[in-house]
């Protein structure tokens, strides 16, 4: 199955075409899976200069970075890419925090989504934002986080972050120790979190 972004049925089809942003590449292979799945044509680069060049050759409908990249990582190469283009962009982060999901959608990107907990989600946010794109389907256009107030993006940012948080207590039944390990921070950062949210009761 492929995703057809033609405007109508007397053109032939455009293939959505992907670019997958990650220095791992076991990282870009799985999430490429992901998006292979659903119908995407894919491209690789290995940090965000690589991508940069690649996006101008290519001009991909979609751009999936990871956050944390040698040379430029994913927050400059958001920042970069709307210079030029309003090309949807989901950054996926193996480290999610409320500062990071905020910058990400400060600057531009569309989605942010933890590595473990969203890998499923990859596949149905991909062809959400580009068939947003699609005039064919009659969709609006995917809100740009571009345009958004310091105060609307910390809001979505404590709101992701907190979904973050409330998962990990779950899958790791609050065990602090653990969820520390997941999400790349130390076991007072997980509890601060935790009381600040109200959740240091439920599971911990």
């Amino acid at each position: 199955m492929r995703i057809d972004l033609s405007t109508n049925e007397s053109q032939p089809m455009r293939v959505a075409k992907a670019l997958v942003v990650d220095d791992l590449p076991d990282a870009r292979r799985i999430v490429g899976e992901r998006l292979r799945r659903v119908g995407f044509d894919l491209r690789y680069a290995e940090d965000g200069l690589s991508a940069l060049g690649i996006f101008g050759k290519t001009q991909p409908d979609l751009v999936v970075t990871d956050q944390q990249m040698p040379r430029l990582d994913g927050i400059g190469l958001v920042r970069r890419l709307r210079k030029i283009s309003e090309v949807p962009v989901v950054m996926i982060t193996a480290f999610a925090s409320i500062a990071d999901c905020e910058e990400a959608m400060r600057v531009g990107a569309n989605r942010y989504l933890q590595f473990r907990r969203d890998l499923d989600r990859i596949g149905p946010v991909a062809c959400d934002l580009v068939r947003g794109l699609a005039p064919d389907l009659g969709a609006q256009p995917h809100e740009s986080m571009a345009g958004m107030t310091a105060m609307e993006a910390r809001r979505r940012a404590q709101q992701e972050f907190r979904r973050v948080l409330q998962t990990n207590l779950v899958e790791c039944r609050g065990n602090v120790a653990e969820m520390a390990r997941r999400m790349g921070k130390d076991r007072s950062t997980i509890r601060y979190h935790l009381c600040r949210f109200g959740m240091l009761g439920e599971n911990v």
